[in-house]
């Protein structure tokens, strides 16, 4: 199964180029570009795969204000393409995954009393740590005021409007945990997040993050680039995909242990992520969408979508005097069965739980 494995993915082929912006982890001024993409309307990039640190970049990387506008533009499209319905099953989700994640911490014997959360969402993860671990303080960073905002009012949050690239230092070696969950593939600096990240945490801390599996998630982009030699359509702003030993290379050299280091869901890899060429599997081409139209026409009907939170978590399984059972249909919907290493680049997403060391 190994040895099949190692047939996939396919590796990148490309034309060495000298880049616009050295890599930001390692600093390699040449790379292999493997696509071209247009962000919104805002810019345009190449994706350059790194053949040093084998880190895929945007280049050039984002501006703060490009990356600021683009966030808020998508997800204003984002809330009002997804019913209401659909987002309220999404919240319910992550309370879950909170919910199985702080009971394995619990099973870890790790108590956390100050957590961090990086780009937050809706907050429904963290507020799903605070159900296993009931006298925890949650803080929340974001950029978008919007995303605060919602935190704020339906968590009770602290709430830091700032992006994880600059350095707060009166957050300096004050939390025990800190939660990435599907943002380190949207920040334009990886190496500084993560320094910062150990910074802000204590000694012993650890730290937890979600991201995509790189080559998978490149995949779409690198087929329209090479079979149409067109720009295609980045909305979300995935600018960094990771591969799996480098990225724990990254983390090593910051001082973090892996505590757990794996990939799942490989229903991806099975329909063609990363190694099948076909129309389906290519990234749609750009329109330049209108990122002006969302945030000055739409806004307002995203400001009317609300949500009660007793209405969200109003589940049978879902209770103080049981959380036996909320613990265990957590674990019954979002455990992993299937676990291989992300060194593979296979699977849909990479997870991290990781160790300050030093």
């Amino acid at each position: 199964m190994k040895e099949l494995l190692k047939k996939i993915p396919v590796p990148f082929k490309g034309e060495i180029i000298d880049r616009k912006e050295n890599c930001k982890i390692c600093g390699e001024k040449k790379g292999m570009q493997i696509g071209r993409v247009d962000y919104w309307d805002i810019t345009s990039s190449n994706l350059i795969k790194c053949t040093l640190c084998r880190l895929v970049q945007l280049d050039p990387m984002l501006t703060e204000e490009e990356t600021a506008k683009g966030c808020l533009a998508y997800y204003i499209e984002e809330s009002l393409r997804v019913t209401k319905e659909s987002q309220g099953k999404d919240l319910v989700r992550n309370f879950r995954r909170g919910v199985l994640f702080a009971s394995s911490l619990k099973r870890k014997d790790f108590h956390p009393k100050e957590i961090l959360e990086l780009g937050p969402g809706s907050g429904y993860f963290s507020e799903g740590i605070k159900f296993i671990y009931p006298d925890v303080n949650v803080t929340v960073m974001d950029v978008n005021n919007e995303v605060l905002a919602f935190n704020k009012q339906q968590h009770g949050f602290a709430t830091v409007q700032s992006t994880p690239e600059k350095y707060i230092s009166n957050l300096e070696n004050k939390f025990d945990l800190i939660v990435a969950r599907d943002i380190l593939e949207h920040v334009t600096d990886v190496a500084e997040v993560i320094q910062h990240a150990n910074k802000y945490l204590k000694a012993n801390g650890l730290f937890h993050f979600i991201t995509p599996n790189g080559h998978e998630d490149v995949w779409k982009h690198y087929l329209t680039f090479n079979h149409r030699n067109k720009n295609s359509e980045l909305l979300i702003n995935h600018v960094n995909y990771f591969d799996g030993k480098g990225l724990l290379d990254l983390l090593a050299r910051n001082q973090f242990s892996p505590v757990e280091y794996y990939t799942y869901n490989f229903k991806t890899t099975r329909r063609g992520r990363g190694w099948k060429v076909s129309p389906k599997q290519m990234a749609p081409l750009s329109t330049k969408k209108s990122s002006d139209f969302y945030i000055k026409n739409e806004i307002s009907k995203v400001r009317e979508i609300h949500f009660d939170k007793k209405e969200v978590l109003n589940k049978w399984y879902i209770q103080n005097k049981i959380k036996f059972i909320t613990r265990l249909m957590s674990w019954y919907h979002h455990s992993q069965f299937i676990r291989l290493s992300p060194e593979l680049n296979v699977g849909h997403e990479i997870y991290g739980l990781f160790k300050k060391i030093k």
